[in-house]
């Protein structure tokens, strides 16, 4: 497993469409900034996504050039993202199916991007992995997005308002390396550490001006804070997997 040097600069940030981050966009657009140069190009690429959900990241890569299948286990999530898909006309280029993400019902090298976003917290982490890794074209790579698990201010919000959660598997750094294991090469990057205390201007005291400046100016301290320290790194709200299987 090999993990960024944070010393090296930033990936070249693609652009991306915020209204389909649909919730947190604030947050995630950073993350897709992450990932989406990891993927290259998606003009003909055939891409799973786990949890599609309403369909926002789905329709993202449609519009990219991809071609895209969505599972979810919610058959109410995938009529919304049908609607969603026809909504920015690339329905010819999505398909969705109620289906399992640890026993999916496609051959073999099938894909060569997989993504999901917040969905192995609900599963067993190995066993997606594997079928992921199963599914997955030699040369093809699996982009995890998920919740990690000790954020203190996530955390406290769970314990208070998530009850749920206490049934869910949010990510350690062991639970990364662990993923890590399930495939040939992996690396990973963590998001969000300080940076949440920028909801104070949100949530609290609206004042859209302090937001976006103090969301700035956190997430800069986070980068620094991270390199210089990454002990720190476990108490992220984010971690972003990219895992790679070697052809």
């Amino acid at each position: 497993m090999r993990e960024p040097d944070a010393s090296q600069p930033e990936e070249s940030a693609c652009a991306v469409d915020t209204d389909l981050l649909l919730w947190w966009e604030d947050f995630y657009l950073s993350i897709f900034e992450y990932v989406l140069p990891k993927m290259g190009a998606m003009k003909g690429k055939k891409v799973l996504e786990l949890g599609t959900g309403t369909g926002g990241t789905a329709t993202m890569l449609a519009k990219l050039g991809a071609s895209v299948v969505g599972i979810d286990l919610l058959p109410f999530r995938l009529d919304e993202a049908k609607e969603r898909v026809n909504q920015h006309n690339v329905t010819n280029a999505v398909d969705f199916s109620l289906m399992d993400a640890t026993q999916l019902a496609f051959p073999d090298n099938t894909f060569d991007f997989i993504i999901s976003k917040s969905v192995l917290v609900f599963t067993e982490h190995a066993q997606t992995a594997k079928e992921c890794y199963r599914v997955l074209k030699p040369g093809g790579k699996a982009i995890f997005i998920e919740n990690m698990q000790n954020h203190p201010m996530v955390w406290l919000y769970r314990k208070l308002f998530l009850k749920y959660s206490r049934e869910l598997h949010y990510f350690s750094i062991a639970d990364i390396r662990a993923i890590g294991k399930e495939f040939d090469e992996m690396e990973h990057r963590e998001f969000h550490l300080l940076s949440l205390g920028a909801l104070f201007w949100q949530k609290v005291i609206p004042i859209p001006l302090f937001y976006r400046g103090t969301l700035q100016l956190l997430r800069l301290i986070d980068r620094s804070l991270l390199r210089m320290l990454p002990i720190f790194k476990r108490f992220c709200w984010i971690t972003a997997m990219v895992c790679h299987k070697k052809t």
